[in-house]
């Protein structure tokens, strides 16, 4: 038993020990997502929204679920969907194939501030997957506060609701 103890510590000693244990856990998934916030927000909202956003991405200081990749989209172009007449997520869903969107390419509508937030996860299809988990409700304030007991279920319900919007892609 010490032999095999003594095998396992220098092999973490000579691979660099941090790395090897680093490779153990599953590779983040790599999806595009483009943040668009409805255009009558604040900048310290629209900020808290980009926040929790990255607070998603694996070499965040939070780690993460999601790889970002760029979209080669304009946020601004779907802004004026939380706000549209029509069905907000129609409104992404038809801007993305009018853009020539390719890929799991997920585009986060958000909404509000304080605690009246939302975030609804719009992917390629005509159909959400999973209509109910594609669109989040939470306290944006507790979202970014490092010490609030809400942020790791917030953060959870907006990982699932960008994983819904990619499977919807087809992923």
């Amino acid at each position: 038993m010490k032999r095999l103890l003594a095998i396992l510590s220098l092999a973490l000693a000579l691979t660099g020990g941090s790395a090897a244990l680093a490779q153990v856990g599953a590779p983040p998934l790599r999806v595009k997502v483009l943040l668009a916030s409805d255009p009558h927000l604040g900048a310290a909202a629209r900020a808290n929204h980009d926040t929790l956003l990255q607070s998603l991405a694996s070499g965040g200081p939070t780690g993460g679920w999601f790889e970002f990749l760029p979209t080669g989209l304009e946020a601004a172009g779907f802004e004026h969907c939380t706000i549209s007449l029509q069905d907000p997520r129609s409104c992404a869903s038809s801007l993305l194939t009018q853009k020539g969107a390719t890929g799991a390419t997920i585009i986060v509508l958000a909404s509000g501030e304080g605690e009246h937030t939302s975030w609804l996860c719009v992917g390629m299809a005509a159909r959400p997957h999973s209509l109910e988990r594609q669109i989040v409700r939470f306290d944006l304030s507790a979202a970014v506060d490092a010490v609030s007991p809400q942020r790791r279920d917030i953060r959870a319900a907006a990982a699932d609701c960008i994983t819904s919007a990619g499977a919807e892609s087809g992923w």
